[in-house]
């Protein structure tokens, strides 16, 4: 089916529905143009990265992450025993 097969069929079957079914199909169609827009990630939806991990490398990397983890846990255990 080409484009103006497809739009043609389109047209045909808008204008059988009824006004709450062409709203139905309204909003599903602007809820496309919503989805364009990249999703946030779960620490953007948090309010962004923790202020400790600011100027870091790679986060997503698990060893990096670790390695920081443990050198803050290194600092704290230092500042408390000394």
């Amino acid at each position: 089916m080409n484009t103006l097969e497809i739009r043609t069929h389109i047209d045909q079957k808008l204008t059988t529905l009824t006004p709450e079914q062409l709203a139905t199909v309204w909003n599903f169609l602007e809820s496309l143009d919503r989805q364009e827009q990249p999703p946030q990630t779960v620490l953007e939806k948090m309010g962004g990265y923790p202020e400790f991990f600011e100027g870091s490398s790679d986060l997503s990397d698990r060893d990096i992450r670790k390695k920081i983890i443990a050198e803050r846990i290194q600092q704290r255990h230092q500042q408390r025993h000394q």
